[in-house]
């Protein structure tokens, strides 16, 4: 009987298996070692400054964030901060990038626009924060314009709508991301698929949820995701729009824990609410890959 001999991987399959790891290893390296820190952190009570070294607590990290009301108010307002706003971001992008193609004839013009719309975008956050808190004061733009109007002013930067405000700042600075990503994918579908659609007399409608709409699927999905985690950790707006407040009425749970590590700087504390972070992160990136998975 003859023997059967293993085969033997060519050199091209194993370098193609070991390269996407070195990336890995590389990036694991200068940010894996952390973790570690976390775990050890989170188990044990250390103020940073402090004399005491840090001392072992056991699960009393877990049974403050379990009642930690401040953080779990601050993780409702985050996910009304990064659900609506994104939302509204991609929405927007993805109206905007259609009317440019499908309206504006003149590459020049549509240049012009794009330009206009991107603009945003390259300001800094702190410029775009400070032209939006100006614009929200009692005696500011914003109210100048519902004055003008018969409307009676808002309190832009009140408890009540304090948040709304940074969400609108962050719509406007930031919309241009999705439109960008979204305009490049449509003009990427094929223009023959089109041009049949219309000699089999199809209606706008048919086209944009037959032919457009399952083409950008991915992208849309990509801009989301990006303006999504960016949203969930940003603190910049928060920082320098309102600190917060008032009170509490704008701390997201960026802030929070920002908040805790950098400015009541409970070090034992703050080693959870990173991990507790990082695991929502994870779970949001997995919800994303399920639906990309599930639309091819």
């Amino acid at each position: 009987m003859k023997a059967v001999r293993p085969r033997r991987l060519s050199r091209e399959k194993l370098l193609g298996g070991i390269a996407p790891l070195i990336p890995t290893i590389a990036i694991w390296s200068m940010v894996g070692f952390l973790f570690p820190w976390f775990l050890y952190m989170m188990f044990h009570e250390y103020t940073a400054g402090a004399m005491e070294s840090p001392r072992f607590a056991g699960v009393a990290n877990f049974i403050k964030l379990a009642r930690d009301v401040r953080f779990w108010t601050a993780v409702g307002r985050t996910a009304y901060y990064s659900g609506v706003g994104t939302s509204i971001q991609v929405l927007l992008g993805l109206i905007i990038a259609l009317a440019l193609v499908k309206f504006i004839k003149s590459d020049k013009l549509r240049l012009v626009l794009l330009i206009f719309y991107l603009t945003p975008m390259m300001i800094s956050e702190a410029v775009s924060s400070h032209i939006w808190l100006m614009l929200a004061t009692p005696q500011g733009y914003l109210n100048s314009i519902l004055r003008g109007l018969g409307l009676p002013a808002l309190p832009w930067i009140g408890p009540e709508l304090a948040l709304t405000t940074i969400m609108i700042a962050d719509i406007w600075q930031w919309t241009s991301l999705p439109l960008l990503i979204i305009y490049a994918a449509r003009l990427s579908i094929p223009q023959s698929l089109y041009e049949a659609a219309k000699l089999d007399e199809a209606s706008d409608w048919m086209i944009l949820r037959q032919i457009t709409l399952p083409y950008l699927k991915t992208p849309i999905l990509i801009a989301a995701l990006l303006r999504f985690m960016d949203s969930y950790k940003f603190i910049d707006k928060v920082l320098l729009m309102t600190y917060g407040g008032p009170g509490y009425a704008s701390e997201t749970l960026g802030f929070y824990v920002y908040q805790v590590s950098f400015t009541y700087r409970y070090l034992g504390y703050s080693g959870l609410l990173g991990l507790v972070v990082a695991f929502g992160v994870g779970g949001v990136l997995l919800i994303f890959w399920r639906v990309f998975r599930g639309g091819r």
